[in-house]
């Protein structure tokens, strides 16, 4: 009894988690570039150990927690400061422990002329270098298709200030979420040439996050958590009998 007691409480706790991570993914729906996040489950016995040891009785945990890097919507704004990529690949920020990778674009010129990040990370160049936009009006920024950034000027004259750039990453896996929809790559992932990508000025890449297949998933694992919930009660109230029987007489 006292194992299956554990089994459902381990069923409990991981549905519960994957409450909180359906949760989060509904909280961003709106987060320009966020990716959703999503996890797997597996059982902690294995055959016969499951047969024969705890006599078909299994516990569940997460298994993993991943990425899905597919594309969102594009949503067009007209502001020359808003980038999308179309296609693969990353922009890469400065953030607070080093080069961080980002799908979002809505980038801003600070004080001092830095391209930046809408929480204020500076935006890097191809060289890894920040990128300065000289003090004229927006409306002569430019950025083409590769992500270089030009300056308009009068007869249709252009001067080029900066190559934004945009990186692949060769396995995915080793990317590890960080703050304000930006990654950092761990220990054994490497930066590739983003071959295929298109750079689109006065767009946004919104989140990929399917409000509809997120509230069906959340629906199901507050039904299985309530289902694991009063398995636990009746656990209790079993347990609460043969005390009262064990002291019978």
């Amino acid at each position: 009894m006292v194992s299956g007691k554990y089994s459902a409480l381990a069923g409990a706790i991981s549905r519960e988690q994957s409450i909180a991570n359906i949760s989060a993914n509904l909280a961003n729906i709106n987060t320009n570039g966020y990716k959703r996040s999503s996890i797997s489950f597996e059982s902690i016995l294995k055959g016969t150990q499951q047969s024969n040891e705890a006599k078909g009785i299994n516990y569940n945990r997460i298994r993993n927690t991943f990425t899905d890097f597919s594309p969102g919507a594009m949503r067009q704004t007209e502001d020359p400061h808003d980038l999308a990529i179309q296609g693969d690949g990353f922009f890469k920020v400065r953030g607070p422990g080093g080069v961080h990778y980002t799908r979002r674009g809505d980038f801003a010129i600070n004080q001092d002329g830095l391209l930046t990040t809408s929480n204020g990370l500076p935006v890097l160049d191809e060289a890894g270098s920040e990128i300065t936009i000289p003090d004229t009006d927006t409306s002569k920024v430019a950025v083409g298709d590769d992500g270089t950034i030009y300056i308009l000027g009068q007869e249709a004259s252009r001067e080029e200030v900066a190559k934004i750039a945009v990186v692949d990453i060769d396995d995915k896996l080793k990317l590890k979420r960080e703050s304000d929809t930006t990654f950092s790559l761990e220990n054994g992932g490497s930066e590739i040439e983003s071959e295929h990508y298109r750079v689109i000025q006065g767009n946004l890449e919104l989140s990929n996050v399917n409000m509809a297949a997120e509230m069906a998933k959340m629906i199901d694992s507050h039904r299985i958590f309530e289902t694991y919930h009063k398995v636990l009660k009746s656990y209790s109230t079993i347990n609460e009998q043969q005390q009262e029987l064990g002291t019978v007489g």
